[in-house]
């Protein structure tokens, strides 16, 4: 512990003795290393797992139903009320859903403010919640698909009633009332994979769940993409027509699971397809969570690009300083040596660099994280899109000081290995 007090003490007095030079040294590294870990938090939060443990068991659902002459879209992921009804009524699936979305005007029922919220909302079927894996704080899915029974998120539950328990109590939407039954606990989804179009991945979870029947009788507008190739007036005629914005989600626990439903949703697009529903060939795919995602190319690939090269740009930081460390070493090599030729050794000469190493990466650390949380807050003012995951979590922090006390080692470690392998006698004689 002496020694390690006495390298430190060392340590202090050379960065008094050159300040400038270690601050160049610091900033080349930070400027290198604030700008990767920045990029790369963004790049951890875009292609992490949003349900882990299920993500291999829940599928999107896409079909090639389409009705119209040419079918220039392939297998879609939007398909029509019947097919959707048809997926969740069969039982094949573990757990099956179906979903679209919305928005509202909220306000509390007994409120004497006319204020209104404008809320996202999702018109699904009671078994979401289980199958996506949003947890209850208070009370429970609605029993009936076709009543008056709807969820709130946590965020509107705060804005509404304070974060009580609102179970019991009654919503307006769109001038009807409505009961809550259950309160969803905070619910954080990155990425938004039951929703991964349409740019919206990144978007926060929903502020209102209502019975999907319930949202057509009601004639609740779809915002999302829709495909329709017949005309209709309100959303409950399409119930019956070809009208293409439902998306299907099923659960399915094993391999012949998913067998038995691809071979089920096959079935149902022949017969259609033999009724002269559709005329295309049979092409059903089943997309897991992660393979969905990919598809859905929810990492930026522009963002990506962009972090290989500041990688590229770190290791130019890594050669510039260790350039920096070497001339500064060969210019101090009479001190040390002349530290070696009083009874210093060769490794403790090696192990006080090592220390100075440490030092200066962990100050490296701190300042690129101020760096890194800077330039994500820039990154959330000039680009809306990347806004949702413009933000350092944790394991990023941890991954930061990682890779600045080895970056600054390997800038160093050269630099150390060649002063301790210069003989003694060609430097003192």
């Amino acid at each position: 512990m002496e020694m390690f007090t006495y390298y430190v003490q060392l340590c202090i007095r050379n960065f008094k003795r050159t300040p400038l030079f270690f601050a160049l040294i610091m900033l080349t590294l930070s400027i290198g290393i604030g700008t990767l870990l920045a990029n790369l938090s963004m790049l951890s939060l875009m292609s992490q797992d949003p349900i882990p443990g299920k993500s291999d068991q829940i599928f999107s659902v896409n079909m090639n139903t389409y009705a119209g002459a040419n079918n220039t879209f392939g297998s879609m992921h939007t398909i029509r009320y019947s097919d959707a009804k048809a997926i969740v009524d069969a039982g094949v699936a573990n757990r099956a859903t179906m979903h679209y979305a919305t928005n509202v005007y909220s306000r509390r029922a007994d409120s004497q403010d006319l204020t209104r919220y404008s809320s996202a909302t999702r018109a699904t079927t009671a078994s979401f919640f289980a199958m996506m894996g949003a947890e209850f704080a208070f009370g429970e899915a609605w029993k009936n698909e076709h009543s008056n029974n709807i969820v709130i998120g946590h965020e509107l539950n705060i804005k509404l009633f304070g974060g009580e328990n609102s179970v019991g109590e009654q919503l307006e939407l769109q001038g009807q009332i409505y009961n809550i039954v259950g309160v969803l606990k905070p619910w954080i989804m990155k990425p938004l994979f039951y929703h991964a179009t349409e740019g919206r991945a990144f978007n926060k979870t929903d502020d209102i769940f209502v019975p999907i029947e319930v949202a057509i009788d009601n004639n609740w507008a779809i915002h999302a993409r829709a495909l329709s190739t017949d005309d209709y007036t309100t959303l409950s005629e399409t119930r019956q027509v070809n009208a293409y914005y439902i998306q299907a989600f099923v659960e399915l626990v094993d391999a012949q699971q998913k067998l038995a439903f691809q071979t089920f949703i096959d079935g149902h697009a022949q017969q259609l397809q033999e009724k002269g529903n559709h005329r295309h060939e049979v092409d059903n795919r089943l997309y897991d969570v992660n393979d969905w995602l990919e598809y859905n190319e929810v990492v930026n690939k522009d963002l990506l690009a962009f972090t290989f090269a500041t990688g590229l740009f770190l290791l130019v930081c890594i050669f510039n300083a260790n350039s920096l460390m070497l001339s500064r070493y060969q210019a101090g090599q009479f001190e040390s040596n002349l530290r070696r030729a009083v009874g210093a050794s060769r490794k403790q000469v090696f192990y006080q660099g090592v220390i100075e190493s440490v030092i200066l990466g962990i100050t490296c650390a701190l300042v690129s994280l101020v760096l890194a949380i800077s330039l994500l807050a820039l990154y959330r003012q000039l680009f809306e899109d990347l806004a949702p995951v413009a933000e350092l979590p944790l394991h990023m922090v941890v991954i930061g000081f990682g890779v600045a006390l080895t970056s600054s080692l390997l800038s160093t470690i050269y630099p150390l290995v060649q002063g301790a392998r210069t003989p003694l006698a060609s430097i003192l004689k």
